[in-house]
């Protein structure tokens, strides 16, 4: 199968310091499947093979917060993370993240948007269409093939990939450009979900049937 570049674009999900580097808010949870899967440097290979041809790259960032998160409700007297939801959990997963002013929600060095990259802003919500100008840019470029990458797998790339199929679009996972905490979380979402909406390949297989 060929993969038409025109019509084909690369959603790179939340590639931002409070999950990809070290002293990141959610680092720690991430770190050891960052390092054993390579992930940084396969989207870096991916990027770079994708403008070389002219395929459209399109950034999805989580938006920036106030400290507090007072743009968001709270769900209690002591909720302490993101969306205000109190936390049951040994470390407050989230808790300080995607804060204004400070270098969590800058997006990594090695990932860097281009010239001629998109960078959509707005995410406050797993779906990067949700709350987004994604649907409108895609099709706004008449894009039809959509191939998402970034973090998490089975969180934020699966519920976006998930609204992309829900919208029309023609899904492809890039395996090797996701990442979340655990290989069973991984797997999980390759083996059982992203098949049934659609295609999971490698970076270097979507370069490969890019034409």
């Amino acid at each position: 199968m060929t993969l038409p570049i025109k019509k084909t674009a690369i959603v790179l999900i939340e590639p931002q310091n409070d999950f990809l580097s070290a002293g990141g808010t959610m680092y720690a949870h991430i770190a050891d499947q960052l390092k054993e899967r390579n992930t940084i440097q396969h989207i870096a290979d991916l990027l770079e093979g994708a403008r070389k041809k002219g395929i459209k790259i399109m950034y999805v960032p989580f938006h920036p917060f106030e400290e507090g998160f007072p743009e968001l409700p709270r769900s209690g007297p002591g909720a302490t993370g993101l969306r205000g939801i109190e936390m049951d959990m040994e470390a407050d997963w989230g808790t300080g993240a995607w804060l204004k002013g400070t270098p969590g929600p800058e997006i990594v060095t090695p990932l860097t948007p281009q010239p001629g990259d998109i960078v959509i802003e707005g995410k406050k919500t797993l779906d990067a269409f949700h709350s987004t100008a994604l649907d409108y840019m895609l099709r706004a470029n008449e894009i039809e093939h959509v191939v998402f990458s970034g973090f998490h797998t089975n969180w934020c790339v699966e519920s976006s990939a998930r609204s992309a199929y829900d919208k029309g679009y023609r899904v492809i996972v890039a395996s090797d450009c996701t990442a979340t905490d655990t290989e069973e979380e991984q797997s999980y979402a390759e083996r059982w979900i992203f098949p049934k909406i659609g295609r999971v390949m490698t970076g270097k297989q979507i370069l490969d049937e890019a034409k």
